[in-house]
């Protein structure tokens, strides 16, 4: 089997001769780094008499690294791996080699402006397809990446999310994608996922899958003219709104949280006693949110309904995706088939399928057969 690389809660891993171990990238691991730096030239403010004094003490000040992490990969033919990385609200995209993935690596692109979410690569034209988001997190846009070049041509605008494109390998002018629209009241919701296939050259776009009732999402194209994606039932559910809107509801809080640390460093220090009450259980551990339930493509998922179900259904490996999560191909003729149920993330080489249920990356061969090839939580991406 060829070397397979898999992005896996928020880490890119790399599968070859059955064993996986994760990828370094240097575009991750230096922005970390500076970020701890950043907080330990600035830990007066968290710690010591003046923090508490102005009411921002922290008992174990932590690094955010949540917005730290690869996004996405591509193996070219000359067996290199072109990763994106988001960087808090920029983005890194560079070029490791496959023969040494701890050698020094090259830069492609580096942008403060953008996140990059998804990307594909076109050998022909040596150029890369990316899928970013600006100030907002919740509108997402194609566009084009010349290797040779570090300027990006926008190909899609507007109040929608375009994501997960891919090249068409019969023909590189061609991406397919897919797209929802989103629309701005008390929250923000989006419409129906559809597939839709833009000609580069000529700039028509075709509607290829659409339905009302389902979400189309991450379509990709073999050299037969089968057309691979994923099928779920939609739901009509609100966005997560990012910082900006939870930093103003947050405000107040923040405020009186400040105003209470002030009060409580003159009565420590002069009455003996805090005015936070530090008996009882945990209030933040009570507020966490319970293993089962996590959040998949914008879905909140019942893991262990989910998992029970897929065991009681005889699966070999079950996985905590529902079974209405599907994998399908349209063929050269048209008809649509289901290949495989309960699927979170896959890829497709030579009629070969690899695909995970949010416990187990598998491969499924040719004669229905299934082949555990490792064991990894919340595969969302897959590079052969």
């Amino acid at each position: 089997m060829s070397p397979l690389f898999y992005v896996s809660n928020k880490e890119l891993h790399h599968l070859e001769n059955g064993q996986s171990s994760s990828i370094s990238c240097q575009a991750v691991d230096q922005f970390k780094k500076n970020l701890n730096e950043i907080q330990h030239r600035k830990k007066w403010k968290t710690q010591g008499s003046g923090a508490q004094f102005m009411g921002t003490a922290e008992a174990n000040a932590q690094v955010d690294h949540n917005d730290v992490f690869p996004t996405d990969a591509a193996v070219t033919q000359d067996e290199k791996l072109i990763y994106s990385a988001r960087l808090d609200d920029g983005s890194a995209i560079y070029i490791k080699s496959l023969h040494d993935l701890h050698a020094p690596e090259s830069l492609v692109l580096r942008n403060t402006q953008f996140v990059t979410h998804d990307l594909d690569f076109d050998a022909s034209h040596q150029r890369l397809v990316l899928s970013v988001s600006g100030e907002y997190d919740f509108e997402r846009h194609l566009c084009i990446l010349e290797m040779n070049s570090n300027r990006v041509q926008y190909l899609t605008e507007g109040e929608c999310q375009d994501a997960n494109p891919s090249f068409n390998p019969l023909n590189p002018d061609q991406i397919y994608y897919d797209s929802c629209g989103l629309a701005y009241a008390e929250s923000i919701k989006c419409g129906p996922k559809e597939i839709c296939l833009l000609d580069l050259k000529t700039g028509e776009l075709e509607n290829v899958m659409g339905d009302a009732a389902f979400d189309f999402f991450k379509p990709h194209a073999d050299d037969q003219g089968n057309l691979y994606f994923l099928r779920k039932p939609y739901q009509n559910g609100a966005l997560q709104t990012g910082s900006i809107f939870k930093d103003l509801i947050l405000a107040p809080v923040r405020i009186i949280k400040a105003i209470i640390g002030w009060l409580d460093f003159f009565t420590q220090r002069y009455a003996g006693e805090s005015l936070k009450n530090t008996s009882g259980a945990n209030p933040a551990k009570s507020k966490q949110k319970t293993e089962e339930e996590i959040f998949v493509e914008g879905n909140l998922i019942k893991a262990h309904k989910n998992l029970e179900k897929n065991k009681s259904a005889g699966e070999k490996y079950p996985g905590f995706i529902p079974d209405s999560w599907q994998l399908m191909c349209r063929d050269a003729a048209g008809e649509v088939t289901c290949i495989k149920k309960g699927v979170m993330g896959y890829a497709v080489k030579a009629g070969q399928v690899y695909y995970s249920n949010g416990r187990h990356l598998i491969a499924l061969n040719a004669d229905k057969t299934e082949s555990k090839l490792a064991e990894a939580k919340l595969i969302s991406k897959i590079m052969l």
